[in-house]
């Protein structure tokens, strides 16, 4: 996912009006067993159990199935008309409210309900609904409010995909798409010692600023343009022992993010080859993961 500046990456400078223009609060994510944008569902949400909303909204009212697209962007959650869907990191999940009214809303028109799932898809969360302020029902997401952008004219497009830094697609995966194999991580020798790195030898880090276990990260936005997530799956590389459980978290673009011991973990963009370390020690909150190789099977390293 494609930023302008939480990378994921991970992530288009489009002029929006000056309410459209708001920065970013940043957005949650869910555990790896949980859904993409957060971990609540708003009370003002109506329940998604049997795929579809709306029951109670009157009769005649036809429930329109979403579709799964192919977009510059990946694969992306669409409106039934094939065009793309967007959430807002501006939007408090949970909160029951848009904080994208006025010209904003005719910039970024709310997906109105009902709605259902696509066919063989996973959604990212329980599909609600929240109720504007002119009365429109609109369609949330895990509590986020959902958006078309008016530029977009045709399926596959994906303009609106990272502007102002707080606008993203929903990325999906496609029913009955291969299974991701799950690549070695690697140890490297690096200017800050022997560390943990990717599948392509580039260094990995950890975030101070991040809680490890909650199930989030701290770096999102342009944080997240420069620290790029570590994607699952991945594996220990052989003879290292691992200072906790690998795992996973899910952004809110839905972004499998690695984590170990609870923490996420990230590259970061200025390192462009083995062995280079640029990034230990940014801010006093941005570390390797230092490794000590044994002769034997069981390696020791910590944080």
């Amino acid at each position: 996912m494609r930023h302008t500046a939480w990378a994921v990456p991970v992530l288009i400078a489009v002029a929006l009006t000056a309410t459209a223009c708001s920065k970013a609060t940043g957005y949650n994510t869910g555990s790896g067993a949980g859904g993409a944008y957060g971990t609540s569902t708003p009370d003002s949400s109506m329940s998604a159990s049997s795929g579809a909303m709306g029951d109670g909204m009157g009769s005649g009212m036809q429930t329109a199935a979403l579709k799964v697209e192919r977009t510059s962007a990946g694969m992306v959650l669409a409106g039934s008309k094939g065009l793309t869907l967007y959430y807002y990191t501006a939007d408090k999940p949970g909160s029951g409210k848009s904080a994208c009214t006025g010209g904003c809303a005719t910039a970024w028109p709310p997906l109105t309900a009902p709605v259902k799932a696509p066919m063989g898809a996973k959604m990212p969360g329980p599909i609600g609904m929240i109720t504007r302020a002119g009365g429109a029902r609109q369609v949330t997401i895990n509590g986020y409010p959902i958006y078309y952008y008016s530029e977009d004219m045709a399926p596959g497009q994906a303009k609106g995909n990272g502007a102002n830094g707080t606008w993203h697609v929903i990325k999906m995966r496609a029913a009955g798409s291969a299974t991701t194999r799950a690549s070695v991580l690697k140890v490297e020798r690096t200017s800050a010692g022997t560390v943990l790195a990717g599948s392509k030898g580039l260094t990995l880090y950890y975030y101070t600023a991040d809680k490890p276990g909650s199930g989030k990260s701290a770096c999102t936005g342009g944080c997240a343009t420069a620290w790029p997530a570590l994607k699952a799956p991945v594996r220990a590389p052989a003879g290292v022992k691992l200072p906790g459980k690998i795992g996973m978290i899910t952004r809110a673009d839905g972004t499998k993010q690695v984590t170990i011991n609870g923490y996420p973990i990230y590259y970061y963009a200025e390192d462009m080859a083995p062995g280079q370390a640029k990034g230990n020690g940014e801010e006093g909150k941005w570390h390797v993961i230092k490794v000590k190789m044994t002769s034997g099977s069981t390696g020791r390293y910590g944080y």
